[in-house]
């Protein structure tokens, strides 16, 4: 097996000086050959992409992939092709960005694959193509991501905006926690409920925890310590309701630590009640 590899390498780096030839000397005729395949290209299906629209950034991978090849290293994960992979990878997130779709972006590597191939010898084939197979991975991983991370944020800044702080009865403010924000986004969100039961004079801060998913209960320690920093040494009393018990116990220690007044409700109502009392309203039963 590792005859085999060694061998394969050594066709890799052999072929090197060929292909560069090759991208130095005809380089325009590659793109312009690269713009009708990727145009007629039968791995894309909506076809909304434009050849245009990535030409620049072909030219450069052609550029990258001349350097490559000059150092006679067209091995993937080598150090002569790394630009080359983080070139693909930036690509990846840019159609991620755009709205695109991977078959446009596999089209656009696979499609260049293809030209370079019909310009060298049938020797130097091999290496392309199994360096152009690992530079649509990487792209498409670098898409996958960069969608993935832009999901993230549009649910945090969602989380963000849309969690319910609100004041149920003059001076009984609460703030309701929900799904899995990020221990910033409980930090900003704690923050913004603390500075309404400042400027309402409140006595308690509702902070309701019941919606809380496990990896929001996760984030919540550190997003709490900056609010405990904020909140310190203040008389306004912290009403925690709805809080499994490993929650409960971690942020009772820390607003003793803080000299935070903390009392924990295990039903909302209650923990409403208490405010309304503390906050001077008189609650009457019907009979």
């Amino acid at each position: 097996m590792a005859t085999i590899a060694f061998a394969w390498y050594d066709l890799a780096v052999s072929d090197g000086p060929q292909v560069a030839t090759v991208i130095r000397e005809r380089s325009s005729e590659i793109l312009a050959s690269w713009i009708v395949r990727f145009e007629r290209s039968p791995l894309r299906f909506r076809r909304t992409t434009k050849a245009a629209t990535y030409t620049a950034q072909v030219a450069n991978l052609v550029e990258l992939l001349g350097v490559a090849a000059s150092a006679s290293q067209l091995q993937p994960g080598s150090d002569a092709t790394r630009e080359l992979e983080r070139s693909a990878a930036f690509l990846g997130g840019q159609f991620a960005s755009e709205g695109a779709t991977g078959y446009d972006l596999a089209a656009l590597l696979l499609e260049l694959r293809d030209v370079l191939a019909g310009m060298v010898d049938p020797d130097a084939t091999g290496a392309l193509t199994r360096l152009f197979e690992w530079l649509t991975v990487v792209a498409l991983d670098g898409m996958a991501a960069s969608g993935m991370q832009a999901l993230r944020e549009k649910v945090s800044e969602q989380l963000e905006l849309g969690t319910p702080i609100v004041e149920l009865m003059p001076k009984v403010p609460a703030v309701f926690l929900v799904a899995s924000p990020a221990s910033n986004i409980i930090d900003d969100i704690l923050a913004r409920a603390w500075m309404l039961a400042i400027g309402t004079a409140a006595p308690c801060l509702i902070l309701d925890v019941g919606g809380l998913a496990d990896a929001g209960e996760r984030a919540f320690d550190s997003g709490f310590a900056g609010f405990l920093r904020q909140a310190e040494g203040s008389a306004v009393q912290l009403l925690l309701s709805r809080a499994r018990r490993a929650l409960r116990e971690r942020v009772e220690a820390a607003t003793n630590a803080h000299g935070v007044a903390f009392q924990h409700f295990d039903r909302l109502d209650s923990a409403v009640v208490h405010a309304l009392e503390r906050a001077g309203h008189l609650l009457m039963r019907r009979g």
